[in-house]
């Protein structure tokens, strides 16, 4: 079917542009956004996914403070139009591509509203291709970029407003493409599959932006580990599309503690190592956490992709945080905003996401349990 994007030299293959080069089931192509308060006190997350060989797209608001997460989901079939990034009453636009977008809820009916602008400080920052194999089948292989950048505009629960102004919210966001498991699970992600997964966000001393990223093998060492800071910039629209002035670290390290019971981490050490300079120690302490089910992730009924009958359908969630199981599969991929230190002074705010699944010797996780 031919849609708006057919009238640009935009095409990658000899097929129209909504169609993609793959015939994989998994294949996708998706918005992530997070964002908090710098103090911690609130927490949210935007999904939006497009599934063109499942013929299906959903979206996913999720908001914590106060001890309970309020979550809104939305599904429908896939629209024609590539553009059109709307589900129900959840909907993303981009406003001026790599700089601004907006992400809006008209969810009077469930009584869950925001109207938010992402507005970025730093480039779009390539991330590459991650490819992931188990027996010479590759199940992941994606591409994604990120951003960091301020909030502003409002959220609103059961008719109280929560204003967010861009000197006290911010955030990040992402755009991946690929293949990787959704919808029902396939045999590449069976149960009892173990994962060693944390990214630590820092927005430190006001000038710079900063992630440590780690992909563990079961014995400690490491199929991805990176890090890097960004620089800020204080105008969105002087933003460069794509940020050519990063820093990488030569190596990090680190020592969590988690909360009893759990594999929650509520605080870190972090040893990290920039080139020709001392090592840099920093401190985080957790203060808030944001489940990622409330965007879908590893939810029994919202994960990504699955198919609600080719029809709209919308769905509240709320739960207490502080009554979450943690021991349940789909509690296990979260945020938790962080305060930073570096000898014994506040430096930053930022979060560490996690999913921690199976065996790792590290850490004594030797069980063969999931969590």
């Amino acid at each position: 079917m031919i849609s708006q994007f057919d009238d640009y030299c935009f095409h990658q293959t000899p097929d129209y542009l909504r169609v993609p080069g793959s015939t994989d089931r998994n294949f996708y192509d998706r918005y992530f956004f997070s964002g908090y308060r710098t103090d911690g006190s609130l927490m949210f997350g935007i999904a939006f996914g497009r599934y063109p060989n499942r013929f299906v797209q959903d979206a996913h608001f999720t908001v914590t403070f106060g001890g309970q997460q309020y979550s809104l989901h939305a599904s429908d079939e896939l629209a024609a139009d590539p553009a059109d990034s709307r589900v129900g009453p959840i909907s993303i636009t981009v406003e001026s591509p790599m700089r601004r977008l907006r992400c809006r809820v008209d969810g009077q009916e469930q009584g869950i509203s925001c109207d938010l602008v992402f507005s970025a400080e730093t480039g779009a920052i390539d991330e590459g291709r991650l490819q992931v194999a188990r027996k010479g089948m590759t199940y992941i292989d994606q591409t994604r970029f990120m951003q960091y950048g301020r909030w502003s505009g409002w959220i609103e629960v059961d008719g109280v407003r929560h204003v967010l102004e861009p000197d006290q919210a911010c955030g990040l966001r992402d755009k991946s493409w690929g293949v990787r498991a959704i919808g029902e699970q396939q045999v590449t992600a069976k149960p009892g599959e173990r994962i060693f997964w944390m990214n630590v966000v820092a927005h430190l001393n006001n000038d710079r932006f900063c992630v440590f990223r780690t992909l563990d093998n079961v014995d400690g060492s490491s199929h991805e580990r990176e890090g890097y800071a960004a620089p800020i910039y204080s105008d969105s629209e002087q933003v460069p599309i794509g940020e050519s002035g990063l820093s990488p670290v030569k190596h990090w390290e680190f020592d969590l503690h988690f909360a009893d019971d759990c594999r929650r981490i509520v605080a870190g050490d972090y040893k990290i190592y920039w080139p020709e300079q001392p090592v840099y120690e920093l401190q985080g302490r957790c203060i808030n956490t944001l489940y990622y089910a409330g965007m879908g992730y590893n939810h029994d009924r919202w994960h990504h992709g699955l198919d609600h009958g080719e029809v709209l359908v919308v769905e509240r969630e709320d739960w207490p945080t502080v009554a979450a199981d943690p021991l349940a599969s789909d509690r296990q991929f979260l945020a938790s905003f962080m305060e930073f230190s570096h000898k014994g002074k506040v430096v930053g705010y930022g979060h560490t996401e996690q999913l921690l699944l199976g065996d790792y010797h590290p850490l004594g996780w030797r069980s063969g349990s999931l969590v």
